[in-house]
């Protein structure tokens, strides 16, 4: 059901290091040039993945920018995606794409993920039906998996009743702002996020 959670960071290359200091490299994402950002990846499963995202430092695309990117100071988690097969989902899904650093483009549909809040706790919904593979089949597998997602929010009931609206499991908790942290564990360890 999860596809990715979005890890909005200040700077991309000092994130790699950090994760691949702690025995997690990921791999090269690619550029959003329409949304002004870019990415790295690390693989959470055979269809799911952790999403490394930054400012593009060659974007000429003016803040706000999505993600809530421009709205968070330090790393965050600031959105997740479910499958949009996978969930009761009525709205409307856009087109995205992003190039590829071997030079291919891939392209998803998406419901908007918003450049505002800063960090929305009710997922966006993805599907990768315009490209013939996902993201996290091309990543390597470092054994990393999702364990906990934790979602937090001044009114929990509202977020609660998003979320069983689209049939999902999870459940916020109250929280002084909203928040989403993850606990990832794989051989090297376990990373809280």
């Amino acid at each position: 059901m999860l596809d990715h959670l979005v890890y909005v960071v200040p700077d991309l290359d000092s994130a790699i290091d950090r994760f691949t200091a702690a025995g997690y490299p990921p791999a090269p994402g690619g550029r959003h040039s329409d949304r002004g950002t870019y990415n790295a990846l690390l693989r959470l499963g055979p269809r799911s993945y952790l999403e490394l995202l930054a400012v593009d430092p060659e974007t000429t695309v003016a803040p706000p920018r999505w993600m809530g990117i421009d709205l968070v100071e330090g790393p965050a988690i600031t959105r997740w995606a479910v499958h949009a097969g996978a969930v009761n989902f009525p709205g409307a899904l856009y087109g995205g794409s992003r190039q590829l650093a071997d030079g291919r483009t891939l392209r998803w549909r998406l419901s908007d993920p918003g450049v505002r809040p800063a960090v929305d706790v009710v997922p966006f919904v993805i599907e990768w039906n315009g490209s013939d593979f996902h993201p996290a089949e091309r990543l390597p597998d470092h054994g990393l998996r999702l364990q906990t997602l934790q979602l937090e929010h001044p009114r929990p009931a509202a977020v609660n009743t998003s979320l069983e609206r689209m049939g999902l499991p999870q459940k916020a908790i109250r929280g002084a702002a909203p928040k989403i942290g993850a606990v990832l564990r794989g051989p090297q360890g376990t990373l809280h996020l």
